[in-house]
């Protein structure tokens, strides 16, 4: 079997989920992890066997036993990273959001036409089987036609003070509304035509993190669907879950709700306190992770092995982007913007 040879870049939280793929997959051939600290990308190389460690993601881009590559950078750090990498004729999985400005996201587009190669931004929730369904049924008809949803996405404060070292350098927004704006569009199959959103920061600039506590949107749809998404970071940290992901979907002839962070399928109690443990994103099952996200990376890998191109583009990132960036003049200006 013909293998493909993956770098990835960025070796943090999302990282390890792109290397256990990586590592337990069949056509890979995981030559190299990097990162900028020297010790992560070594202990990344060690513990899911990738051959070389690079602390320069210029390495990875240039080394020619690398044919695709893995962007799991901070949000700020896609856009220099894919056009170089575009530029070298590499297939390209990034994290979401593509990149956090329009201009970053048209330049890559436009790298990534002159290049002729493959570029999946990693909206795993396409793969997440309760809005899988979701689609199958509003696309066969079953709920009618979709009239409004309401959709929200939050993280405990434990994301912006403990885990991300750098959430000062992004947002709400970026880290989390790009989730919901793709599946909005996704699910709808129309484009956002109009946003009005509305925003405060007060706690973590009190913590020290000069970025905002939250965003609530009104998003208006071509086909007259509107959708109201939520997302912050200012979540108690002592829930259950470190996140909260619930949506409501009103079509004309059904009414569809998900629940797909507190949907109790497990629940654990100990002196520690108490946890819903994944059991849907990328758990493991015998030793192998499984899941949605890694079905997402998955099929990056399957379309480069069998030259198809991704269910996801450069093109949908791009489209993320302008909404997100209307939703930030929108809060910034308390207007809407069209």
């Amino acid at each position: 079997m013909t293998r493909v040879g993956v770098g990835l870049i960025g070796c943090g939280t999302w990282g390890r989920v792109h290397a256990r793929t990586y590592a337990a997959h069949d056509a890979v051939d995981f030559v190299a992890a990097c990162d900028l600290d020297a010790r992560r990308a070594v202990e990344f190389a060690q513990s899911f066997g990738a051959r070389r460690q690079y602390s320069d993601w210029h390495d990875v881009v240039n080394d020619p036993e690398i044919q695709a590559v893995s962007i799991a950078t901070p949000d700020f750090a896609h856009g220099e990273i894919v056009v170089a990498a575009l530029r070298a004729g590499k297939d390209i999985l990034v994290e979401k959001p593509l990149a956090t400005s329009v201009e970053e996201c048209e330049n890559i587009v436009a790298a990534r036409e002159r290049a002729g190669v493959k570029l999946m931004v990693d909206f795993h929730n396409r793969w997440n089987l309760p809005f899988v369904n979701l689609r199958s049924m509003l696309a066969a008809g079953d709920l009618g036609k979709l009239q409004m949803m309401n959709i929200r996405l939050n993280d405990t404060l434990y994301v912006p003070t403990e885990m991300l070292s750098w959430a000062k350098r992004s947002s709400p927004a970026h880290f989390l509304g790009a989730h919901l704006v793709d599946l909005v569009r996704w699910l709808s199959g129309a484009e956002v035509m109009r946003v009005y959103s509305v925003t405060r920061s007060e706690v973590l600039r009190s913590a020290g993190i000069d970025t905002p506590d939250f965003f609530q949107s009104i998003l208006e749809l071509s086909d007259g669907a509107t959708a109201v998404i939520e997302n912050c970071w200012i979540l108690n940290s002592n829930s259950q879950s470190v996140f909260e992901f619930q949506g409501e979907f009103v079509a004309s002839r059904g009414t569809a709700y998900v629940d797909a962070s507190h949907h109790r399928m497990i629940e654990v109690y100990t002196d520690k306190g108490a946890a819903l443990p994944d059991v849907s994103g990328a758990p493991e099952l015998y030793g192998r992770p499984v899941g949605f996200c890694v079905a997402a990376i998955e099929h990056f890998i399957d379309c480069v092995m069998t030259d198809k191109q991704p269910r996801v583009s450069a093109e949908d990132g791009l489209a993320a982007a302008r909404v997100l960036k209307a939703i930030e003049d929108s809060a910034r200006t308390r207007t809407p913007i069209d």
